[in-house]
């Protein structure tokens, strides 16, 4: 699996999420067993599917959040005057004249804000790099933009 860059922010989100993934697996477990008390073969008894279903999913979740946690990079901004991962980062849009702010977020970021754009987006690859004053040309999916680099905040 390729590495998965994450902020220090992004990273403990995935380690809360399965802190909670873990406790809904352990309730979801007792279903399983306590279901068993309905009676009858296991097979019939859908208070028991129902609960052995739920104990997957959530067993599948966890599986998934382990992986992308043992290949997550954290990357932490240097604040050299160059836009790295984590940074936020204010532009100036030279076709509209409006004032942006993007944080630059790694790929695996969980639930990014709206402001975020990912290291691998065509806006976060044009900024990553680059410094104050600087001119990037974007090929968004929106359409070409200008983007002046106004100011860099770690």
């Amino acid at each position: 699996m390729d590495q998965i860059l994450l902020t220090r922010s992004g990273y403990e989100k995935l380690e809360v999420e399965c802190a909670r993934l873990r406790a809904e697996r352990d309730r979801a477990a007792e279903r399983v067993c306590h279901s068993l008390a309905f009676g009858g073969m296991a097979a019939e008894n859908g208070e028991h599917l129902d609960a052995r279903q739920e104990l997957e999913l959530i067993e599948w979740r966890l599986a998934a959040l382990g992986e992308r946690l043992a290949d997550a990079e954290i990357v932490a901004s240097r604040r050299d005057g160059v836009v790295e991962i984590g940074e936020a980062v204010i532009v100036l849009d030279l076709e509209s004249g409006e004032v942006v702010e993007y944080r630059i977020v790694g790929t695996g970021e969980p639930d990014p804000p709206a402001d975020a754009v990912t290291s691998r987006s065509p806006v976060g690859r044009a900024l990553l790099g680059r410094g104050e004053g600087d001119v990037v040309e974007v090929e968004a999916p929106g359409g070409p933009l200008r983007l002046e680099i106004l100011s860099l905040d770690g």
